[in-house]
């Protein structure tokens, strides 16, 4: 299982460190291709690094750019040269742990829910302000002086 998991990681990494150091190499710093469709404004930083052009249109790509879409675009290609079940193809290894986690995740969860269930203790919450309406009512509060017709205007 883990001489299975190093080589898909080999297999993956090796075409991959390739393909960029040749990609740096050969197009630093030029505008290597174009997307075919129109682009907006906020994509041009992440499309355009290192190109500080403002009159440049945002469906360009730069270099370091154009590695990335071939590294994350080459899915189908590694698996037309390598064969459907490659070892370069880290998707399907993923698929089978997230599956393998998923069967083994159902059956925990019953005796998970019913043991926090059997440790669930109900307690009786005191509220702090339950009587204040009584307590309030039950008071002399003195507003005499507070509601008279007659207000004092004064200026100063």
């Amino acid at each position: 299982m883990l001489t299975d998991m190093m080589k898909g990681n080999v297999t993956h990494v090796l075409p991959t460190v390739l393909m960029g150091g040749w990609t740096n190499m050969t197009f630093s710093g030029f505008v290597t291709t174009r997307v075919p469709f129109p682009l907006t404004l906020p994509f041009k930083p992440m499309l355009q690094q290192g190109i500080k052009l403002l009159t440049l249109d945002a469906s360009w790509v730069s270099s370091a750019s154009w590695y990335f879409l071939n590294v994350f675009g080459l899915r189908g290609i590694y698996s037309l040269i390598l064969g459907q079940d490659n070892a370069a193809d880290q998707s399907q290894m993923m698929q089978e742990r997230m599956t393998g986690a998923a069967t083994a995740m159902a059956a925990d969860t019953d005796k998970a829910f019913k043991t926090e269930w059997e440790a669930l203790e109900p307690t009786d919450h005191q509220w702090a302000l339950d009587d204040v309406i009584e307590e309030l009512v039950a008071e002399d509060l003195h507003f005499e002086g507070m509601f008279k017709k007659e207000l004092q205007t004064s200026i100063f």
